[in-house]
């Protein structure tokens, strides 16, 4: 079981029994669109009435358990006065908030104020874990937050699930900007969902610019005297005052597609966090972690697997082994086949991306990696050049290795680094090399270790 992660919102959490057995089991992790609700109000509420104040809250529970069946979610836990609703789609998620604030709205509108409760909702997609007695993760740290952050009668959203619901639902939606959330290591972009076409309009004239000024009024006769002062001036000062417009125009456009550019930069570095979450849990999903497997599908389909142990797999050299496979299909009938191959051909693209990656270091700064295996674990300094070879620092001496003279639990350690550090998290397919090669190579540490630290210095080399 892994260990709560530090920031986690201390809130009287628990499961709720009505969660069905079959939609998150204890163990497991997922990528998933957390909604957490919260009463406005609810400890005063409580002190003036407090027989009421929990019968509304039952009442209202029950309209939230209808709402998020009707769009395929589960309540997974209550926190007092509020709920962690789960949803498989972040669309379901976004949809099911808006017919649950709609549901309250009118219930605030058809009764007196003392029968009504005010709610807010967070939305965010995230990776969460569950235990056998709670539910946590980022999933749920950040939907919290962004449920404090909400209006009275409100819904927020993070980026993520904005960038899932644009183009799939039909949304009035202001952005609040990024916001620095309580516990949260990263400023997180907000979202704000307008519930009706009302509240936008009224929204629109809030936001519109300051009233025009009236033209000044006509001079007695046309000519010079009805134009504005500077353009009285010398030519010369209408030049300048014409240079200076243009250039503020052109700062203001320019900082424009900077901001754009560096939210495009935070989109796909969200999406790629999603790409490694998704890769590193699917090996388990599929139940893909027996190396015996590997062992029988190399035995059927390479002719000798001690020739293939030392031709290719001792030498790092899956290109070779892709090659190989591709034109000695022996054993294409066999179940383990398409796994093996596949695997291969994914260890062959990490390799050739991590020889990428590592030309961005050099002697003066190489890239830090630490073994991680150990009590004691070493630091290993390594760059890498066009020439194919691992060049490591050691005392300010460099010697440059071949991958087939360095073991495999200083290779998984050189990879595991360069994932961890690199300018953009890469694609699935690189991580699923990572994966097999943990696999083959018998070194479960480095899954354990991605999947505790996830990429987070993209852009900032």
């Amino acid at each position: 079981m892994l260990p709560a992660r530090p920031g986690a919102p201390n809130f009287p959490l628990r499961l709720d029994q009505s969660t069905p057995q079959s939609i998150l089991k204890p163990g497991q992790r997922t990528l998933a669109a957390i909604v957490f609700t919260d009463v406005v109000g609810f400890s005063a509420r409580m002190q003036a009435d407090e027989v009421s104040t929990l019968r509304l809250l039952q009442r209202d529970f029950a309209a939230v358990r209808a709402l998020c069946g009707k769009h395929q979610g589960s309540v997974l836990k209550t926190t007092g006065d509020g709920l962690l609703l789960y949803f498989s789609s972040a669309v379901q998620a976004v949809a099911c908030a808006l017919a649950m604030q709609r549901h309250f709205a009118g219930v605030s509108r058809k009764g007196p104020t003392e029968e009504t409760l005010v709610h807010r909702v967070g939305i965010h997609l995230g990776d969460v874990f569950v235990s056998e007695e709670d539910v946590m993760g980022d999933g749920v740290n950040i939907a919290a937050r962004l449920q404090a952050e909400a209006e009275p009668g409100g819904i927020c959203i993070s980026q993520t699930v904005y960038d899932v619901v644009k183009n799939k639902l039909e949304l009035h939606v202001t952005s609040l900007g990024a916001r620095e959330l309580k516990n949260i290591a990263e400023s997180i972009p907000i979202y704000r969902l307008l519930l009706d076409a009302e509240e936008w309009q009224e929204y629109q004239r809030t936001q519109s610019t300051a009233p025009m000024v009236p033209p000044p009024a006509a001079a007695a006769s046309p000519g010079d005297a009805a134009r504005p002062v500077w353009w009285r001036q010398p030519s010369f000062l209408r030049i300048a005052v014409g240079i200076l417009v243009l250039a503020l125009v052109f700062s203001v456009l320019a900082l424009l597609r900077l901001r754009a550019r560096a939210q495009r930069q935070k989109n796909e570095l969200a999406a790629a966090r999603a790409a490694i979450t998704l890769a590193l849990d699917e090996p388990a999903a599929n139940g893909r972690g027996d190396v015996d497997e590997y062992a029988r599908a190399l035995n059927d389909n390479v002719q000798s697997a001690i020739v293939a142990r030392n031709q290719f797999l001792e030498r790092y050299d899956f290109a070779g082994l892709a090659q190989y496979l591709r034109q000695n299909p022996g054993g294409a009938g066999s179940p383990a086949y398409p796994m093996l191959r596949k695997s291969v051909e994914q260890m062959a693209q990490m390799q050739a991306w991590v020889n990428r990656e590592l030309q961005n270091y050099s002697q003066q700064h190489p890239l830090r990696a630490r073994e991680l295996t150990g009590t004691a674990p070493k630091e290993l300094q390594v760059f890498a050049k066009p020439d194919g070879l691992l060049y490591f620092v050691e005392g300010g001496a460099v010697r440059g290795r071949a991958w087939s003279e360095v073991k495999p639990v200083w290779i998984g350690a050189v990879i595991t680094g360069a994932l961890l550090e690199a300018r953009m998290p890469p694609g699935r397919e690189i991580v699923q090399g990572v994966t097999a090669f943990a696999r083959i190579y018998n070194q479960p540490e480095m899954v354990e270790t991605l999947r505790v630290r996830r990429p987070h210095k993209a852009g900032l080399k």
